[in-house]
């Protein structure tokens, strides 16, 4: 369960019966003191049976409730406690409704509350003072939407990070108030909220009234609802989500050496001649072939649905090779940290080939294809058999080599090299390159998928850094913008 609830229903205003529900329950969430004390002998006792039956009732009646903190906290623990604190709880957020449940006006009715006057809980993100009276007039008259949010807290949550009084709901509120405009398409000067801060004993929670002055305007989608629930967790647990990203980033850098020593194991491999990767091989040589056929952009988005499906293979099959997995489950790890803080339910995972946030690896590929496929129109089959190999070897192993080293090192290494078996060197070494240049470029991706820095956070980049890198990298052959890093071993 996640740790913010956040629901928002409600109420089409206009009609005669509408307006004497949306003052109640404005009268209401201002003025209700806490929830009704049990003698702690008491508490502790099982459910009576008419709780019992009650809870029943709400559940079926109202399903939404089984979402609830309280009703969790009651299943584990059904005693007269909790069940008070639930069946108080699924009425609250259901108070426009429970008018119309004729068998629940009693149980109401009977619950004690020390009505305050001359005062009431009602705020805003001004500091003027609330005429309840008023408010509750305006709000019953309003002819347009009327939005109920509801947000609420574990006490533990909530005294543990100060949101355990009104006056800070208020701070983070009127601080968030503009994005609620937003999500509910409220143009600002138009939106309208106050709140209500409800000290309940297990789950403090607030109630607010949201709606738009004008009364046209507003409209409140799933996905709007989802935005504003992931918004405020953010902001009310930022400092752990602090932590969490701090853990990310140390998670990311050993992941990155892990990618390194990968990429060298894999070199070695290459060296000699047992690369384990033969389906991988396979499909880049069959992409490169039907992309020479290609005419226009060879990007995956401008690709025919065939060669998007053999791209995509060719993803999902380098995801298979240990070190990649183990990436990206750390990766989903780390994410799915993040949104354990306001989802109820984790989407499923996705395969690599289909994650948005990888999505230029997919581009990756194409590029490799390409490069391949123009690498083998450059020499006849009978060079490639016999020059590729050594030139692969040297140009992965001596990257970083100045050029007159690397010409004496090519030099000697005619007269000191044995010479292989042909037969053994009819393996296509740029295959093997391509895969392991794939794989390098992987490890930076990973790298790459940081969370945002968190608000307030500011990085600078040594602007002179970034130039020799860029110069660099250019003079290399590297287009601008592209992410093929220079290989040193």
């Amino acid at each position: 369960m996640p740790r913010l609830i956040f629901k928002c229903p409600y109420i089409r205003g206009g009609s005669s019966r509408a307006a004497p529900h949306l003052s109640n329950y404005v009268r209401y969430m201002a003025t209700r003191e806490g929830a009704q004390r049990l003698d702690p002998k008491d508490g502790q006792l099982p459910a009576t049976e008419e709780q019992t039956k009650l809870a029943e009732q709400l559940v079926r009646d109202f399903p939404l409730s089984r979402g609830l903190f309280e009703y969790e906290d009651y299943l584990a623990s059904p005693t007269r406690s909790n069940a008070s604190e639930f069946i108080t709880r699924a009425l609250e957020d259901n108070y426009d409704q429970i008018s119309k449940k004729k068998n629940y006006i009693r149980y109401i009715a009977g619950r004690p509350r020390a009505q305050r006057t001359g005062a009431h809980a009602l705020f805003t993100g001004s500091d003027d003072p609330l005429v309840l009276s008023r408010i509750a007039e305006e709000v019953a008259s309003h002819p347009g939407n009327v939005w109920l949010p509801i947000l609420s807290l574990r006490r533990e949550d909530a005294a543990r990070l100060g949101y355990d009084n009104a006056g800070q709901w208020k701070e983070l509120l009127t601080g968030y108030a503009m994005e609620l405009a937003q999500a509910m398409k409220i143009p600002w000067d138009q939106f309208r909220w106050y709140a209500a801060f409800h000290d309940e004993g297990h789950h403090p929670h607030v109630h607010m009234v949201c709606y738009s002055a004008d009364g046209k305007s507003g409209y409140l989608t799933r996905q709007g609802i989802a935005e504003i629930k992931a918004g405020l967790a953010k902001q009310i647990f930022r400092q752990e989500l602090y932590e969490i990203y701090e853990r990310q980033t140390q998670r990311r850098d050993s992941l990155t050496q892990q990618s390194r020593l990968a990429l060298g194991e894999l070199i070695e491999q290459m060296e000699s001649e047992t690369v384990e990767n033969p389906k991988i091989e396979m499909l880049m040589d069959h992409l490169a072939v039907k992309l020479k056929a290609v005419s226009g952009k060879k990007q995956y988005g401008y690709l025919k649905a065939p060669l998007k499906s053999l791209v995509d293979e060719i993803v999902d099959e380098l995801a298979k090779d240990p070190r990649v997995a183990q990436a990206y489950n750390l990766w989903y790890q780390m994410r799915e940290e993040v949104l354990r803080t306001y989802k109820d339910d984790l989407p499923r995972r996705l395969p690599l080939s289909q994650q948005k946030e990888f999505k230029q690896i997919r581009n990756l590929v194409i590029q490799e294809a390409v490069r391949l496929g123009e690498t083998r129109q450059m020499f006849s089959p009978e060079e490639r058999r016999d020059e590729a190999p050594e030139e692969a070897d040297t140009l992965i192993r001596d990257a970083d080599t100045p050029h007159a080293e690397h010409a004496e090192r090519k030099d000697n290494s005619q007269h000191t090299r044995p010479a292989r078996d042909p037969k053994h060197n009819a393996r296509s070494t740029p295959l093997a390159e391509s895969v392991a240049r794939l794989l390098y470029h992987m490890a930076n991706i990973f790298r790459e998928q940081e969370p945002p820095a968190p608000a307030g956070s500011i990085r600078f980049t040594d602007k002179k850094l970034r130039r020799k890198i860029q110069e660099k990298k250019i003079a290399m052959g590297h287009k601008p913008d592209d992410h093929e890093p220079t290989i040193t071993m």
